[in-house]
């Protein structure tokens, strides 16, 4: 499927399909079911304490961006997150109300880490 030849609708469709939908944590952040959107590029729905945009950008990467009901905090804005790691940026930035610096590795079934010494 070529991500980047959809329309808005499409987008959104795929985003909860191969990303959302397949994992349990969604639940965990209170979403809204009633609040789900198509937005230009993506999606758009809420949580417990914030709202959170997805939206496709360039070559298949997407930018995450969660604001807070809290007037106070700043908004978490997360870019270039491939498919794989929407859940897990919006899981961290919910819980913890940031997104860490440190990169997310996928890990390889086949590979060991191993500590030189």
């Amino acid at each position: 499927m070529e991500v980047m030849n959809i329309n808005n609708e499409e987008t959104a469709q795929y985003i909860w399909n191969e990303a959302l939908q397949r994992s349990c944590k969604p639940f965990s952040w209170g979403l809204d079911f009633g609040s789900i959107e198509t937005i230009e590029g993506g999606t758009s729905f809420r949580v417990k304490t914030a709202s959170v945009n997805i939206r496709l950008e360039k070559m298949g990467l997407f930018t995450v961006i969660i604001i807070p009901d809290d007037k106070q905090k700043n908004q978490i804005v997360c870019e270039g997150l491939i498919l794989g790691s929407l859940v897990p940026a919006i899981d961290e930035a919910i819980k913890y109300g940031k997104i860490s610096s440190k990169p997310q590795y996928r890990s390889i079934p086949s590979v060991v880490e191993r500590v030189a010494v």
